[in-house]
């Protein structure tokens, strides 16, 4: 038996730093996507952001980055 490496699933931070994401979203991986990297790139496509919160970087969906 072989195991083979899925890649990685990238799910939002929430709307902020004590809510989680109401939607529980998560990154729709393209078929050849296998590293967090180009997953990111994935998911800029689909209109998720980047941006520094409290110091760290989180993952933000198009719901939740336009939640002030």
């Amino acid at each position: 038996m072989t195991a083979h490496d899925l890649g990685f699933e990238i799910a939002c931070d929430g709307p902020d730093k004590a809510s989680d994401c109401p939607d529980s979203a998560a990154i729709s991986a393209r078929l050849g996507s296998l590293t967090a990297a180009q997953v990111r790139a994935d998911g800029r496509r689909d209109g998720w952001v980047r941006r520094r919160r409290d110091g760290r970087l989180v993952d933000l969906c198009p719901a939740c980055k336009t939640t002030p």
